[in-house]
């Protein structure tokens, strides 16, 4: 097994016709089909089912492609770095966030890296904890933002941001008029909360129980901009995370400080023995700036 058959066997899985495998490879059709049963032939595997004259991708076959997208994943990124080797003002730098941190607040911190580089290109990824940690880890990401409950250990990683749950209420609620929402006063009102798992995770399932708020649940999401919309809809009361509630200032939206705190821990990753790279710096102190601005913006709407 050599380039040449996984060259063969990613081709026809993106097109699903050797025609096409071979003008996309610059080759045959009698090239591909027989580069593909040289793979089969030598891993064993049976990765297509040829019956009625087509070529199906098994099970086994979806497997490998995953795997064969990782690694070429990672020769995108080497060639991106030797080209930005050549020309660093033409450099792309890819980073990941959770979505708390991916919206608004990206946009927020890109504007800024661009007014100061208009020649590198940010590309940005956002998802879970976890997908980003394992981009990072196989340097295809040079930078993630993620939360403090995974595991970050085969990373470099530094505290980027610990902040404390606000509460979020419709338009006219009668707690707007408090200053700080405590526990108590969220007794009777309908609740939005987050997943199971996260409640532990954040601490919320004991917050929850102290206050016997379970049976006020009405809905729950995973992300706090999800909540945010939920609150916005008048569906009930939800607390954000601090950055989520910056995309909502647009909004009629009342945000308000809540005790007991309960906070966020991010972290800020990059991977393990990463060569030095002025941009990147760069790029985190505009980061940081950024989270000043934003938490100073939320600060003041939450004393309205």
């Amino acid at each position: 097994m050599d380039f040449r058959h996984i060259d063969a066997f990613r081709a026809l899985m993106l097109t699903r016709t050797t025609t096409k495998a071979a003008q996309v490879l610059g080759t045959s059709q009698s090239a591909v089909s027989r580069l593909v049963a040289d793979l089969e032939r030598s891993t064993r595997l049976t990765l297509f089912d040829r019956a009625r004259g087509r070529l199906e991708p098994t099970a086994k076959a979806f497997a490998l492609f995953e795997e064969v997208e990782r690694r070429y994943a990672g020769l995108d990124n080497i060639r991106e770095f030797a080209l930005n080797l050549r020309n660093p003002d033409k450099a792309v730098i890819r980073v990941g966030s959770v979505v708390s941190f991916g919206l608004g607040f990206f946009a927020r911190v890109m504007a800024g890296y661009r007014a100061r580089h208009p020649s590198v290109q940010l590309a940005l990824t956002t998802g879970a904890s976890d997908l980003i940690r394992d981009q990072v880890v196989t340097h295809q990401l040079a930078l993630g933002l993620v939360t403090n409950t995974i595991d970050v250990a085969a990373t470099d990683a530094v505290s980027f941001a610990k902040l404390d749950a606000i509460c979020a209420l419709p338009s006219g609620h009668a707690l707007a008029r408090k200053k700080v929402i405590r526990l108590a006063d969220l007794k009777g009102q309908p609740i939005l909360s987050y997943e199971p798992t996260d409640m532990v995770r954040w601490g919320m399932d004991q917050l929850f129980a102290d206050g016997n708020l379970h049976q006020q649940v009405v809905a729950t999401a995973r992300y706090s901009v999800n909540i945010g919309t939920m609150v916005k809809e008048n569906v009930g009361i939800g607390l954000l995370h601090p950055v989520s509630a910056y995309d909502f200032l647009d909004s009629n939206l009342v945000l308000r400080r809540f005790e007991p705190s309960m906070p966020f821990h991010t972290l800020r990753i990059t991977p393990r023995t990463a060569a030095p790279n002025t941009q990147l710096d760069d790029l985190v102190r505009v980061m940081e700036s950024t989270l000043e601005d934003v938490m100073r913006a939320v600060e003041a709407r939450m004393k309205r």
